[in-house]
Formats: C-alpha cells, sequence, structure tokens
C-alpha cells in the first residue's frame, strides 16, 4: 500500500508540474498580431501581411497629436538606417486623409500610411490600444508576433534597442 501510495503521489506532483511548466511556458510566448487591413493614401486597401517576414514598427497616429508629430522624424530616420536590414515602419493615421497627406508630403514621410478613423481606432484596439491613447506604437518581430508596446511617444534611446535586439 505504502508503494501504492507513493506512486500516487509522484504521479500527482508531475501532473502540477506540468501544468504550472505550460503556463509558465505560456506566458513567455509572444501574442499573435492581429490581421489590418485599411486604404492608404491612393485609396488602396493594404494588409499588414503584405510586410510578413519584417520586422514591423506599426505606428498609431494622428495630425492633430503633438506627440505623434514629434515622433515622425525619428521614425523616417530609422525606416532610412534600417531599412535594408528587414525594418518596415507602417504608419496607421486616425485622422482624415487629406490632413494624413499633406502632413505627410510636408514631412517627407516616405514609409507606408494607411488611414481611417474609426476603422483605426478598432485596429488599435485589436493591437492592445484599449484607452484609444495616441501615439501607440507595436513592435511586430519577423514571425509576426507582437513583442512590444510603446504607449506613448517613443524616443531613439527606448525603441532602437529593441529594434536591434529583434532584426
Amino acid at each position: 500500500m505504502t508503494r501504492a501510495l507513493l506512486f500516487t503521489v509522484v504521479i500527482l506532483l508531475g501532473a502540477v508540474a506540468g501544468v504550472f511548466g505550460y503556463q509558465v511556458w505560456d506566458q513567455d510566448r509572444p501574442e499573435p498580431r492581429p490581421d489590418l487591413t485599411l486604404p492608404d493614401l491612393q485609396e488602396q486597401p493594404r494588409s499588414l501581411s503584405e510586410w510578413d517576414g519584417r520586422l514591423i514598427v506599426l505606428n498609431f497616429w494622428a495630425t492633430w497629436c503633438p506627440p505623434c508629430v514629434e515622433e515622425m522624424p525619428l521614425f523616417q530616420r530609422l525606416q532610412d538606417e534600417y531599412g535594408d536590414r528587414g525594418l518596415q515602419f507602417i504608419g496607421v493615421a486616425v485622422d482624415r486623409p487629406d490632413a494624413v497627406a499633406e502632413f505627410v508630403a510636408e514631412h517627407d514621410i516616405r514609409y507606408p500610411i494607411l488611414y481611417g478613423r474609426q476603422a483605426a481606432m478598432s485596429a488599435g484596439q485589436d493591437f492592445g490600444n484599449q484607452a484609444g491613447t495616441l501615439p501607440w506604437t507595436v513592435i511586430i518581430d519577423r514571425e509576426g508576433h507582437i513583442r512590444h508596446v510603446f504607449d506613448r511617444e517613443v524616443s531613439r534611446e527606448q525603441i532602437e534597442p529593441v529594434l536591434l535586439d529583434l532584426l
């Protein structure tokens, strides 16, 4: 009887350890990115899947958002510096297309810009922005997993180490 009880205890401990181990492993797995399709400034629908295989920096922003406007030149510089290594910035403007087109031309932003009002806000929620704050920047690795979120304006010192780690 003692052997049977010992055997049962060992089996139970193994099961508990297995469940706990799976939960820890599951928490460390990055979250897969949601789908996203919005129009670009030429009114063409663009899907985030077009850039699969690249390190994507998805930035939700608006022309009327001062911190958003502040970080846009940095994002263009980083795109210029690391684009040939597989980095792809994509802007999602929560704004009117005419205001976005004017801003992009004025500030020489050359990476893809998608736009929408309610659709862009809904997309932001899909990427974790439940409060609708701007800017909201999501870093998606080459396998399509969300690896980092910045919930405010980001500096070069904050974002560049994350990018270099994933490039």
